[in-house]
């Protein structure tokens, strides 16, 4: 990740603005219409004391009638007004809410585009959570600062004549509220400044508490909390974490409340600036008709300014989070090569693939320890291989470096020759159908869950595929057949499989993308051993000459693959066939010798 560059709040309302223009030309004469209404209306309340009462000092026969009159003017046009306000302001904060909703197609798009490492990477999201979440809400972030810019020029108008009445008056007092609310933004903004210093220590604890709360409201963790009794366990972590995060709180909030202090002290000095000088011109003879005037206006103006003030630090304080947003959305998060399926493809013999490990060394980001080191083995085009061994022996991390969700951090992967890091992301993606352990179900029909399209999808072969593996019967019973949706979340008569029907559905989803190279990272976990065996002998004779890679801690996978690779704590361990391993009576002849009973009834010796 780069270095931020200082920030510049004109070149993020520049951008704001431009962003505007380019979504709702048209917002712009609404809020030239608001600015042009909203900053007359406040004048009225301010002049309408001095004519009432000017009406009253002069007195006469007619003076109830003409006040009668000048009252119900003053209704009318300020209902009026103050309707028209309302109305533009609402309309103009909707379309607000529009464009920020926009915003969030963009963050969408990069969140899913972006490369799969910084997912796994908790200072990635530390470092641009607070940007990313400028979007989500309609109160701060992008839409908080378009909402304070459109209302902006006419509170500088009204302003702008207000500090003409007062500084008519007297300079000195004019002097006094400016430097109160320049006090009050300088606080605001110095506040601001150390939140902001703060950001990834909120993000983690955030983080954190955000994690408790996850967990006592997901279901799946309901029964493993009673049945162990975490409960309490949970809530002492959960009130740690909490006790941590209003400690951290508790120090911006001090600070603030240390600096307000300053506010306070202007504040008492504006008013008996304020006072005095109007007594004084009382004294020397001001009506009391420009005495009512002077105050409301005064009054009016000070709220206004610390209101203009506010809405500045509020553009300034909001912009940053803004500006860490654009970074986001500028930052190139994927590293993309130039070559494309097609050359990968070209020079071999049945669209299938070679993989090559050229003495790979592999950590994961922000870590120390080595996952492999100086790793050099070849997966042949058109071989079948079993790669089995405990967990955390690195088993799925080899999926995600040859499937290019990572990269090496020494060393090259090369795909039928090419470096993948000279291949195009979503080129890489598309040579692998691979199965996860970790099933995704998506709220769309089956028929999209397997396609993973929304339209152009080949009902044949999704039916063929979910015939494959045994849930075809389940599928067609349903009234709506392919088309029943996927869980409740969006249809209310949503359907959800059981563990092993959806590992089921992630395999149809495999047979069905059809890609040069098959990958199984044990997606038959939640299966007996009996039916894993089966799953896997039915998956294997529809490998069809293509390279295929079976992943898993139990050895269902191996007997009808090519090659076996054995991996432990410190890398690969053993290689062979499943014969010459079990000659060399080394780690695999252990595993396979305890586990074969549970998939046979006479154990291979």
């Amino acid at each position: 990740m780069k270095e931020k560059k200082s920030y510049n709040v004109g070149n993020v309302i520049k951008r704001m603005l431009k962003h505007m223009w380019e979504q709702d030309k048209v917002q712009f004469g609404r809020i030239a219409l608001y600015t042009v209404v909203a900053a007359s209306y406040p004048f009225m309340a301010i002049f309408l004391p001095k004519i009432a009462i000017g009406i009253l000092e002069q007195g006469g026969p007619d003076a109830g009638k003409n006040l009668i009159a000048a009252m119900i003017i003053y209704a009318c046009a300020a209902g009026f007004l103050a309707v028209l306000v309302r109305y533009l302001e609402e309309y103009i904060k909707t379309r607000n809410t529009r464009i920020r909703v926009l915003y969030l197609g963009d963050l969408t798009r990069k969140l899913m585009s972006m490369d799969y490492c910084h997912y796994e990477d908790a200072r990635f999201f530390e470092e641009y959570e607070k940007g990313m979440n400028a979007g989500n809400n309609n109160s701060n972030g992008i839409e908080g600062v378009y909402d304070n810019l459109f209302r902006l020029p006419s509170k500088f108008l009204v302003l702008a004549g207000m500090m003409v009445l007062t500084g008519a008056l007297s300079p000195l007092l004019l002097i006094s509220l400016v430097l109160h609310v320049l006090t009050i933004m300088w606080t605001s903004k110095r506040t601001h400044d150390y939140e902001y210093s703060k950001k990834e220590e909120l993000s983690k604890a955030g983080r954190r508490i955000g994690y408790y709360q996850r967990t006592t409201q997901d279901f799946s963790y309901g029964k493993d909390i009673r049945i162990f009794n975490l409960r309490n366990r949970i809530m002492e972590n959960y009130q740690e974490e909490i006790n941590a995060y209003v400690s951290l709180f508790k120090k911006i909030c001090n600070r603030e409340y240390l600096l307000g202090l300053l506010g306070i002290v202007t504040l008492l000095i504006t008013n008996l600036l304020t006072y005095g000088i109007l007594i004084q011109n009382v004294v020397a003879g001001m009506p009391v008709s420009s005495f009512t005037m002077y105050v409301a206006a005064i009054t009016s103006l000070m709220t206004r300014m610390l209101e203009f003030g506010t809405d500045l630090s509020f553009i300034w304080n909001e912009g940053e989070y803004v500006d860490d947003f654009y970074r986001f959305l500028d930052e190139p998060l994927i590293i993309e090569g130039e070559k494309t399926k097609e050359d990968v493809l070209a020079n071999c013999r049945q669209h299938s693939l070679e993989i090559v490990f050229d003495h790979v060394t592999f950590r994961y980001p922000g870590t120390d320890k080595n996952i492999f080191t100086d790793l050099s083995f070849v997966i042949h085009e058109g071989e079948r291989l079993a790669i089995v061994g405990v967990n955390g022996a690195g088993k799925s991390t080899l999926v995600k470096l040859m499937t290019g969700l990572f990269y090496p951090t020494e060393g090259h992967i090369y795909i039928n020759g090419i470096d993948i890091r000279e291949l195009k992301k979503s080129e890489i993606y598309e040579l692998y159908s691979a199965v996860f352990q970790d099933v995704n179900v998506l709220a769309f029909t089956i028929r999209e869950n397997v396609g993973c399209a929304s339209g152009g999808v080949d009902e044949k072969r999704v039916q063929s595929a979910l015939d494959k593996v045994g849930l075809w019967p389940k599928v067609s019973a349903f009234e709506k057949g392919l088309d029943q949706m996927m869980l409740k979340v969006i249809d209310e008569d949503g359907t959800d499989f059981s563990g092993g029907e959806r590992q089921k559905l992630s395999i149809a989803r495999g047979l069905y993308k059809d890609a040069s190279m098959v990958i199984m990272d044990e997606p038959t976990a939640a299966l007996d051993a009996l039916a894993e065996a089966e799953i896997y002998e039915n998956f294997n004779s529809l490998v069809q000459g293509k390279t295929a890679v079976y992943i898993s801690h139990r050895l269902a996978s191996t007997r009808f693959c090519d090659k076996i690779a054995l991996f432990d704590g410190d890398g690969l361990a053993e290689y062979g066939t499943h014969e010459e391993l079990m000659k060399k009576e080394g780690k695999y002849y252990e595993m396979f010798v305890i586990q074969g009973k549970y998939y046979q009834k006479e154990a291979y010796a």
